[in-house]
């Protein structure tokens, strides 16, 4: 089996634990392999690849090139369905790495958590 995607390489990390890393990657692929995309599958297991890189000492950088290469190598067509999926990605793993940072970092498309409709209370 030919992977899509070569894993950074990790010198501090034992042999499980990048075992672990691949594994994740291989969920993040299957999820995006989906038709129609698994987005609640893709969302958890882009939170456990990020929250794992993250607890590893890994900086953000690699890890959103990580998943930007995964979702390059699913090859989703049309781009227009790629771009709102890779802005989604992205922002699971902010949310990951950093907490929810709230607001609307995805723009107006519908798909924005700062989208969802909320409960306004004046108490």
């Amino acid at each position: 089996m030919t992977r899509l995607v070569d894993p950074p390489t990790f010198t501090d990390r034992n042999h499980a634990a990048i075992v672990d890393s691949q594994d994740l990657r291989s969920a993040i692929l299957e999820s995006l392999a989906a038709t129609p995309v698994a987005e609640e599958s893709l969302r958890r297991n882009v939170w456990t690849f990020v929250s794992a890189e993250r607890n590893a000492g890994t900086s953000p950088g690699p890890v959103i090139m990580a998943l930007t290469d995964l979702v390059e190598a699913a090859k989703i067509s049309p781009i227009d369905a790629r771009q709102p999926l890779m802005r989604r990605v992205i922002l699971w793993c902010v949310e990951a790495y950093f907490g929810h940072v709230g607001g609307d970092v995805v723009g107006r498309d519908g798909d924005s958590l700062g989208d969802s409709p909320t409960d306004v209370s004046n108490r």
